[in-house]
């Protein structure tokens, strides 16, 4: 092998230019030549290419996002063509031709379970294929954890710790709202480790009076409380928030408004001032924690290696300290919490924090 791609698809985190540079600088150790994909596949799909070389890669692991620019809408074998008449094609024969013109014989996707299903796609048509997970959400089973969780998990805990002292200040309760899709860890980890009152969460429906009992109970003796909320948390029998349904993304609907309408419900029920936050994207950037610096590092030198070996069809990732490798998936299947069983809920609920049941 000669000459290899990589590229970054779907939502942007820290820890993705780590993988980038790992590969980049195994691959040259090995006389193998990168070629980076612009945007995700937008740039497969239109041939977006630029070369990586050691210089091009120096001292990146500590930027956040990703030196490749990403995209979160294209899916190449659902390929948007005529965006007036909404019409689709499946481009992934013509990506992988377009690749292999410039000599390329195997590819790197760094993305989360959309990115790598697309991948899956493009090892099964032709072109051998690694995939790199990576979410804030921490929600793909080949990896635990995944690229991205670790620093999102400290942004997020950082502000909320910055929201208490308003909250206090002005005795008010403040909901706080947390990315994460149908699976809760973000919310979890981030809410337990800034002692949050309340944390509400995508794998169990809440009850809104639980969730006001517990924030007059707090209130009475500290002034305040915070309420960490998944933006895709619902009360029981209610449907989730959505802000927007884009029709021109693979993965249409967009969740938001969680926090907005439960700081209005329990002001409402309580009578206690309440405020709504919205953390959004602020989630995903920033410097990489050394965490996931160490964890891109280590899959994207792992990822080349099955790659030039020629033990493609797979998805790397890390577990209990050990790097392991998954076959593509033929279904997406994210990983969720199981509230019975998770350790970190259990000390929770020792500690009194209420889960709205």
């Amino acid at each position: 092998m000669k000459k290899i791609a990589i590229m970054t698809a779907g939502g942007d985190c820290t820890g993705l230019n780590a993988a980038i540079k790992s590969v980049v600088l195994t691959a040259i150790e090995n006389n193998v030549e990168v070629l980076g994909i612009i945007d995700g596949y937008k740039g497969f799909v239109e041939g977006l290419y630029r070369p990586l070389n050691a210089e091009d890669v120096a001292d990146i692991e500590e930027l956040g996002g990703t030196v490749l620019g990403s995209s979160n809408k294209e899916c190449p074998f659902y390929y948007l063509v005529d965006k007036q008449n909404m019409k689709y094609e499946d481009k992934t024969d013509e990506g992988i031709k377009k690749l292999k013109e410039q000599g390329v014989e195997g590819l790197i996707v760094i993305g989360g379970d959309g990115t790598l299903d697309s991948a899956r796609v493009i090892h099964e048509r032709g072109l051998p294929t690694v995939g790199i997970p990576k979410t804030i959400d921490n929600d793909m089973m080949a990896s635990m954890p995944t690229i991205g969780f670790d620093t999102a998990v400290e942004t997020v805990t950082q502000a909320i710790s910055r929201v208490r002292t308003t909250a206090y200040s002005h005795r008010r309760v403040i909901t706080v709202e947390i990315m994460g899709r149908t699976s809760g860890f973000l919310t979890l980890y981030s809410g337990v480790a800034s002692s949050a009152d309340v944390i509400l969460l995508p794998e169990k429906d809440y009850d809104l009076d639980k969730v006001c009992e517990r924030i007059e109970k707090v209130t009475k003796y500290k002034r305040y409380a915070i309420v960490a909320i998944s933006e895709a948390a619902k009360e029981i029998g209610k449907k989730e928030s959505i802000s927007k349904v884009l029709n021109d993304s693979f993965d249409k609907v967009r969740y938001g408004g969680a926090a907005e309408k439960l700081a209005k419900q329990i002001e409402e029920k309580t009578g206690i001032e309440c405020r709504h936050v919205v953390l959004g994207h602020v989630q995903r950037g920033g410097r990489p924690s050394s965490s996931d610096i160490l964890l891109g590092l280590q899959l994207g030198n792992y990822a080349f290696e099955l790659l030039y070996s020629g033990d493609a069809g797979y998805i790397v990732g890390m577990n209990s300290d050990k790097l392991v490798k998954m076959e593509f998936p033929h279904e997406r299947v994210p990983r969720v919490l199981d509230l019975k069983t998770n350790p970190l809920v259990r000390t929770a609920r020792a500690m009194g924090i209420c889960f709205g049941d």
